[in-house]
């Protein structure tokens, strides 16, 4: 039940911390514009314009099934149709510019936050710092209780805290991790609605960051949906897709992970294994090919939807050209080799048809 962060060290940090959300371009280290609203989401729709609700409840299904290969929501235990359009939205505690600074910078060092957090947009996050309150506690305080209900999660600001687990009603509390500042405990319970696994009990006097069960699984959970129906209405614009009902455009939109690209950095490069296919879902870049001639530009693309990749993924050929990030930049979502039959066998067919448009580009290299 508690998670501690790895070791620091000086490393680059992930492209998409909080990902892309609309035409906004947020950047990890990026802290302005702390509390604003998050994007509204965007709803797709059935390929025939048509709200299906029996298509709706196949959707919400699958993403609380094993049906969806990548990890869901965080939290595990489903939340109901209800309950998310009940909600109201989260509290916000006023902090100092330092504090909310101090806050995405633990989020962003501790891989187990990135676990929790990873996910969200921008402004996921900031709803996330805002929604967090402090709270002191002094030697012996009892924070958390093995066999309790959840009510909080907690991410360490200052102080130590001793974690202890009793394994039987006749044995000792088992000390078994000590906890200090970025690292964070309290989630499992709130994720599974299960009782506490162990007790936490304050060593040395410090302050915790505390969500509350409710913002825990609400904020997360509905985060996750604003992302999944961008990304369903964007892949339903595309032609290649166009055939593809709600269900099956859920089931490749949870299969997709979106990268940022700089302007001048290479996508894919000439000659190397193809291992997914993209999706151009902002920005612009340009695709290369090297000849006799040298290296000739052979297309730029600039519209939302256009893809690149597939020809050596579906021929299992080197790639033909490389695939270069230009202007302010690109986002691009990958959808990986294996995803590719695995998502919906329509994808192939229709990525093979489309192939034979490529053959004119060869000829600007001879």
């Amino acid at each position: 039940q508690v998670i501690g962060p790895a070791p620091h060290r000086e490393a680059r940090p992930p492209r998409l911390l909080y990902g892309w959300l609309g035409r906004s371009r947020v950047m990890a280290a990026d802290t302005a514009g702390l509390g604003a609203e998050p994007p509204s989401p965007t709803a797709a729709s059935p390929s025939n314009g048509v709200p299906d609700a029996a298509e709706d409840a196949k959707v919400m299904q699958f993403f609380q099934s094993n049906g969806s290969r990548r990890r869901g929501s965080v939290s595990a235990a489903p939340v109901s149709n209800d309950r998310l359009a009940g909600w109201q939205g989260p509290p916000h505690y006023a902090k100092s510019y330092e504090e909310c600074v101090r806050i995405r910078d633990t989020i962003l060092r501790s891989p187990a936050l990135q676990v929790l957090f990873g996910h969200l947009s921008s402004a996921g996050v900031d709803q996330v710092v805002g929604a967090l309150s402090m709270r002191t506690f002094q030697v012996n305080d009892i924070i958390i209780q093995q066999g309790a209900d959840g009510d909080y999660f907690y991410i360490v600001d200052s102080g130590t805290y001793d974690i202890y687990v009793q394994r039987g009603a006749d044995l000792a509390p088992e000390r078994v991790m000590v906890a200090t500042a970025g690292m964070s405990f309290g989630e499992l319970a709130l994720m599974y609605n299960v009782p506490r696994a162990a007790s936490v009990v304050c060593s040395e006097q410090g302050g915790l960051w505390c969500l509350d069960r409710e913002c825990f699984q609400m904020m997360l959970v509905t985060a996750e949906n604003t992302k999944h129906r961008e990304y369903e209405g964007f892949l339903a614009q595309i032609p290649v897709l166009s055939a593809l009902n709600r269900f099956e455009l859920a089931r490749v939109s949870d299969l997709l992970s979106t990268e940022l690209f700089d302007d001048g950095e290479d996508i894919v490069t000439q000659g190397e294994e193809g291992d997914a296919v993209y999706f151009l879902y902002e920005g612009e870049c340009r695709a290369y090919m090297t000849g006799e001639q040298g290296m000739v530009e052979v297309k730029h693309y600039t519209f939302q939807g256009e893809y690149f990749g597939e020809i050596a993924l579906i021929n299992n050929e080197p790639r033909r050209a490389t695939v270069r990030a230009c202007g302010e930049g690109c986002v691009v979502l990958k959808l990986k080799k294996e995803d590719v039959d695995l998502s919906v066998g329509a994808i192939c067919d229709r990525l093979r048809e489309n192939i034979g448009l490529y053959q004119q580009y060869e000829a600007y290299v001879r």
